[in-house]
């Protein structure tokens, strides 16, 4: 048994509780119903009574009468006597009454029962009404328990929800107080910005003031020398690169291309935040640029003092690592190919993003100016070569070449050369969508250089060699190789000199090695250059052929030059 003022005693209590209230609320309309009934039934006990009696005193009287009866037939005194007539006269006017009251108890028992049968209907319909009224009670307590649980549960969500609404109250104080913070630490940059920017701006006029300084001074400089060679010019005639003296563009150079192979690193700088994949010299050889794994292109101008090159401009739009660079031959425009599946062309002069060539759907590993400075050709890993207008920014032509693409040359107006991960070179003619010719080697193919006179194709392969090929008979005259020579990476690009003498390719212990061509021999290798510590992925040669460039992917630059 629960104890009292347990939580079990506490609700069968309010249950009786609830039981006698509504006993007493439903048993009050009934109580005159119940009281005449009762009634009834002591009225109806007391006539039974009373007929009981009077049934009794009846059956003495009859006995009386029946015994008065027979004395009188035995005895003639008792009939002839008055005192006897007028006992009978008396007892018949007691008989007849008694009659009477019978007849009238009867009457009234007829109508008690009438009665009782009107209130016995009567009864009925209260106990019809009552078990109508309980059913809708019951009704009504189901749809109450049903709205009590509906509360509960609204209670509880009504709960939960302010809990919620307290949480994000908090949370947007605390965004409230972040941003107020954010907004103060905002203007505090801002201003540092515009003191930066004043305090830039003012180093800036100092250092232009400074470099017009020695501009002046080595114009001077120019200008003596210019007379010291003159005057030398005319005791002894020479062959003199005019542009070189007198540092004007517009001079005519002397063509004249003297390839002296460096043997010492002028300046080794870091380029990049990443790795630096491509590396190319301008036509003109006045500066260079770099491709890099942070998603930039960078325009370089070696120093002629042997100071490290300065940037001249951050190329800027792509959204993955840069994989090739080419400049156009009128050195206004440059492409880069993208590991973002697209290339781009940026023009030189104002350093502007102009066109984002889309379409392949896999690493574009190469892009190359194809017979004018309005037309492009890209290779991609999606095993297509696509060729772009620049006119209309559209492709005009899509080549399926069957394997990935890492690099291509163009030559001619309509001839392009691609080299493939399924170790094969293919040549195609634009004017057909089949490859014209093919060449199998022994690794899949790194790079292609193109020789100065257009006859020899060098190739770059994964089985760590150099092929010189004959592109009129499609066949490999040298290979060339050395003991530590080992090609790093599916992008590693070997180049020609100027002269087309010597071949160069970098090696994934950063080694630079130089091949003598003339010779004809595979293991013939000219000269070594070590400054890098890691795989060389490119290098380039001065257009004039006195000047070096390597890459690496520990984000260095090393430029070669003896002077």
């Amino acid at each position: 048994m629960a104890a009292p003022g347990s939580p079990v005693s506490d609700w069968k209590y309010d249950i009786i509780q609830q039981i006698h209230h509504r006993n007493r609320v439903e048993s009050a309309s009934f109580k005159p119903v119940f009281d005449a009934y009762g009634k009834l039934f002591e009225f109806s006990d007391s006539l039974k009574a009373q007929n009981t009696q009077l049934n009794l005193y009846v059956e003495k009287l009859k006995e009386e009468n029946v015994r008065l009866q027979v004395s009188g037939g035995t005895g003639g005194s008792s009939a002839s006597d008055p005192r006897a007539q007028e006992r009978i006269a008396t007892l018949e006017q007691k008989l007849y009454k008694l009659q009477e009251e019978l007849t009238e108890m009867h009457r009234r028992k007829g109508e008690n029962a009438q009665q009782l049968i009107d209130m016995k209907n009567a009864l009925q319909e209260k106990e019809r009404l009552l078990a109508d009224r309980e059913r809708r009670i019951q009704d009504q307590d189901a749809t109450i328990y049903g709205m009590k649980l509906a509360i509960k549960q609204s209670e509880a969500a009504v709960l939960e929800l302010e809990r919620t609404n307290q949480l994000i109250k908090d949370e947007q104080q605390a965004l409230h107080i972040a941003y107020c913070s954010m907004e103060e630490k905002f203007r505090k940059m801002a201003n540092e910005n515009e003191d930066l920017i004043q305090r830039w701006l003012r180093h800036k006029a100092d250092e232009v003031e400074r470099m017009n300084i020695e501009t002046e001074n080595q114009n001077r400089m120019r200008q003596r020398s210019l007379q010291r060679d003159i005057i030398e010019a005319a005791k002894d005639p020479v062959a003199v690169n005019l542009e070189r003296l007198l540092g004007h563009d517009d001079v005519p150079m002397m063509p004249v291309c003297c390839v002296v192979i460096p043997s010492t690193a002028q300046r080794k700088f870091e380029a990049h935040d990443a790795e630096v994949n491509a590396i190319r010299w301008s036509p003109s050889g006045r500066f260079f640029a770099t491709g890099g794994g942070d998603r930039k292109v960078k325009l370089w101008e070696p120093s002629p003092s042997g100071a490290e090159p300065e940037c001249r401009g951050v190329l800027t739009g792509s959204n993955a690592a840069v994989m090739a660079v080419e400049f156009d031959p009128g050195e206004t425009l440059i492409a880069g190919a993208s590991s973002d599946f697209a290339a781009r062309v940026w023009t030189l002069n104002d350093q502007r993003l102009r066109h984002t060539l889309t379409g392949h759907s896999g690493k574009v590993m190469a892009c190359k100016f194809f017979s004018s400075s309005h037309r492009v050709v890209s290779g991609s890993h999606d095993r297509t070569l696509k060729i772009w207008d620049l006119r209309s920014r559209a492709c005009i032509q899509t080549i399926f070449a069957g394997s990935s693409c890492n690099d291509l040359v163009c030559y001619g107006s309509q001839n392009i050369i691609s080299a493939h991960f399924d170790k094969k070179i293919r040549y195609w003619d634009s004017r057909s969508e089949n490859a014209v010719n093919e060449l199998l080697l022994y690794g899949k193919i790194t790079s292609l250089d193109m020789s100065p006179d257009s006859l020899y194709l060098l190739a770059c392969a994964r089985d760590d060699t150099v092929k010189l090929i004959d592109i009129r008979n499609n066949q490999v005259t040298v290979t060339l190789c050395a003991d530590n020579f080992k090609v790093g990476c599916d992008w590693t690009r070997a180049v020609f000199s100027p002269d087309g003498q010597y071949a160069m390719a970098g090696s994934n212990d950063g080694t630079l090695y130089v091949w003598n061509l003339k010779t004809g021999q595979h293991d013939n290798v000219e000269k070594t250059l070590k400054e890098h510590t890691t795989t060389i992925t490119s290098c380039s040669w001065h257009p004039q052929g006195n000047q070096l460039l390597s890459c690496d992917k520990n984000k260095k630059v090393v430029l070669w030059s003896d002077m």
